[in-house]
């Protein structure tokens, strides 16, 4: 999101991280200004301290989950809290618990991403509590302090969400719907002729797994919110309807594909795709206004563009056929785009009608099956105390690091802030090399930018109402761009703790400011260290394993559509599962890839081949979306014992492809294809060729994915 525009600039300010960040604000500062008016700044703090850990396990999610986790991050910051309290004074035993401490939270990482802020919380609560000023009176008292600030900043927060039950879903299906039109925008450039196809299909992976990613958090919103609130309310309806339009617009982004290379041979010279990128990008804008107006709660408008673009683009087809230019392809990107502004009009028109048309209850029952179940099994660590498990080298690496920065930082003498050197390395060393990279270098320089407009404001600002404001809008900002923009938080952060201890500590401002930026820069040497060379985690080593996935998973897929040939038992649901799981699959696959791209240049082992894979397998996913709507149409059937060949090629490269990387996909139900004469039917001969067309791409995909699998496995 561009914050220059005034259309961004205001919904993010009317956004949930905004929201988020004026909330976690109020929830952090309010028990320090209350208790500074009563005299007693540091109890203040020590419980503003808890409400501050306690929120960062409060991420975007459902009320449940998110009850759930600040009430496991007040046990364990309480817990963490208390022991060190207790160990403070004894630095070999605080060494033991640290290294414990660090493996067994980083751990939590396998229960996925909400119960990893759960143990970043009470990490970050150890860390901080390792000021043995703060525990000197009692450490008992101390840590009951910061329990009880994790449990008023709980309450304020659900106290909050309980008010306007479907606001922060209607904010997050805002964000969602602005992802959507990221991608549609990244489509429209492979329409420029100068566009690098291969550069842009790596920036469009790597967009499709935000959207996928937003698209989780809001079908799971959605539906635990409504099983909560009940469905009588028409906000939560409208937004439900919304959605599920949004998710069948990009299935039907992800089903365009074409051979963009081709089309360029074919069409470059003529006007033709210029006015193509040109109207997709004006289908894009119109999805970001839609985005925005959810964002800020308005009714958006209707559709801006040129109620003529579509008209003009048909008749330059028409004109180009004309003059003798052949423009099938052009005719499916018309049709497509068509659909597409069709559907966008549509949801427009859900604000402007007295009654909606809604999704039937069955498929809105099935949402259930679509939002995931966390289990908390303590089978699930145990399966991970391996050196084969990323989690177990990470918590070991962790573990070592910030042990090691702990005996530096007592050896060193670095002040009585030492422990920032620890909470250095629990902020930035990450599961993986490229994000420890990202992080290291957002943390120095946002801490360097940050350190500089903190000494300005403490030299240029002696005021204390001034410097309040100041700490004010410093810890808005920091918290609101906290899980968005890293460096920005960093860079606001750094200058509102300067502000802080210049209130605790007047007389040591600029001694502090010292201390700062050297624990911070040997914490960051300390984290970039670790990841490179101690039990380092390369993403090609996990190639193998997440490409046979893929393929599986587009396997599952792929049964799941030649089902249709048999209406009487099709699933739907199990149709639509198992193309979320394709699309999930294939976004975790580029997602790696974009990682690896950060990672130094003799660890990206057979770059090429696998970057052919992810495109690959970009394109199987958008050519079996267009297989499958077209197996939708009534039009459409199966007609050529030909094609069936086709079909069962395209079902034997993708198992030996498996076989290929030591998987299995035998399991998966082809037998539909046993009784050709149930399916087969006589139609023109010009569907014959459309529908033997699709699927001679994809065998040709299937077969090249084949070798690269062979390739893979033999390197």
């Amino acid at each position: 999101m561009s914050f220059f525009k005034p259309a961004a600039l205001k919904s993010f300010i009317l956004g949930q991280y905004f929201t988020d960040g004026v909330k976690m604000t109020l929830g952090v500062l309010l028990p320090a200004v209350v208790f500074s008016l009563m005299g007693d700044f540091r109890t203040g703090i020590s419980i503003s301290l808890g409400a501050f850990l306690v929120s960062i396990s409060d991420s975007t999610g459902p009320l449940e989950h998110r009850r759930t986790g600040m009430l496991a991050s007040c046990g364990f910051v309480f817990l963490s809290a208390l022991v060190t309290g207790v160990l403070n004074k004894y630095p070999m035993l605080m060494g033991v618990e640290i290294a414990v401490f660090c493996f067994v939270f980083a751990m939590f990482t396998v229960y996925g991403t909400r119960a990893a802020s759960v143990g970043a919380a009470a990490l970050l609560g150890m860390a901080i509590s390792m000021d043995p000023q703060k525990t000197a009176a009692a450490f008992w008292l101390y840590a009951l302090m910061v329990l009880a600030g994790g449990v008023w900043y709980t309450l304020l927060s659900l106290s909050i969400m309980q008010i306007r039950p479907y606001r922060v879903a209607q904010q997050a299906l805002g964000e969602s719907v602005l992802k959507v039109a990221a991608f549609l925008r990244q489509k429209a450039a492979f329409y420029a002729t100068d566009t690098d196809v291969e550069a842009n299909y790596r920036k469009l992976a790597a967009v499709q797994v935000e959207v996928n990613e937003h698209q989780d958090s809001v079908r799971e919103l959605l539906y635990k919110t409504r099983k909560r609130v009940g469905e009588s309310i028409s906000s939560g309806q409208l937004l439900l309807v919304i959605f599920v339009d949004m998710v069948d617009i990009f299935e039907q982004m992800m089903a365009s594909h074409y051979d963009y290379k081709r089309l360029r041979e074919l069409y470059g010279q003529y006007r033709v795709l210029h006015d193509f990128k040109r109207g997709i990008q004006l289908v894009a804008e119109e999805l970001s206004r839609l985005g925005y107006a959810l964002i800020n709660n308005e009714k958006p408008k209707h559709p801006h563009y040129p109620i003529d673009f579509l008209e003009n683009l048909r008749t330059e087809i028409e004109e180009l056929e004309k003059s003798g230019v052949k423009c099938l392809m052009l005719r499916k990107i018309y049709a497509n785009l068509a659909s597409i502004t069709a559907r966008v009009d549509d949801i427009y028109n859900y604000f402007y009608e007295d009654q909606l048309t809604f999704i039937s209850q069955t498929r809105e029952q099935s949402l259930s099956k679509f939002v995931g179940h966390q289990s908390f099994s303590l089978k699930l660590i145990i399966d991970n105390l391996s050196l084969e498990s990323n989690v177990f080298r990470h918590a070991l690496r962790l573990a070592v690091t910030c042990l090691l920065g702990y005996l530096i930082s007592l050896q060193l003498s670095l002040g009585s802030h030492s422990y920032w050197v620890v909470l250095t390395i629990l902020v930035i060393l990450r599961p993986g090399f490229s994000l420890t990279k990202r992080r290291n270098t957002q943390r120095i320089l946002g801490t360097l930018i940050g350190g500089l407009t903190g000494v300005l404001i403490l030299y240029l600002v002696p005021d204390f109402t001034v410097r309040f404001v100041f700490l004010v809008l410093f810890m808005v900002l920091a918290y609101s761009f906290l899980r968005i923009r890293y460096f920005l938080a960093v860079v606001f952060m750094t200058p509102f703790i300067f502000i802080v201890y210049s209130f605790l500590y007047p007389d040591s401002n600029f001694l502090i400011v010292r201390e700062r930026i050297i624990d911070t820069v040997l914490g960051s040497g300390l984290a970039y260290l670790a990841s490179n060379f101690f039990l380092p985690s390369w993403e090609y080593t996990g190639f193998k394993q997440m490409s046979a996935k893929v393929l599986k998973a587009n396997l599952e897929y792929f049964a799941m559509i030649i089902s249709r040939l048999d209406t009487a038992t099709f699933d739907e649901v199990a149709y639509r599962l198992a193309r979320r799981k394709m699309y999930l699959q294939s976004a975790n696959l580029s997602a790696a890839f974009q990682r690896m791209l950060d990672e130094p240049k003799s660890k990206q082992k057979n770059k090429q081949d696998l970057h052919q894979f992810v495109v690959l397998n970009h394109i199987l996913s958008s050519y079996f979306s267009t297989l499958s709507s077209s197996l939708m149409r009534s039009d459409m059937v199966l007609s050529s014992p030909d094609q069936v060949v086709k079909i069962k090629r395209i079902r034997n490269y993708l198992l030996r492809s498996l076989e290929h990387l030591n998987e299995r996909g035998e399991e998966l139900d082809f037998s539909v294809l046993d009784n050709e004469e149930t399916f087969l039917k006589a139609t023109d001969s010009a569907e014959i060729s459309l529908l033997t067309e699709q699927l001679q791409l994809i065998q040709k995909t299937c077969s090249d994915l084949e070798k690269l699998s062979r390739k893979m496995t033999a390197s």
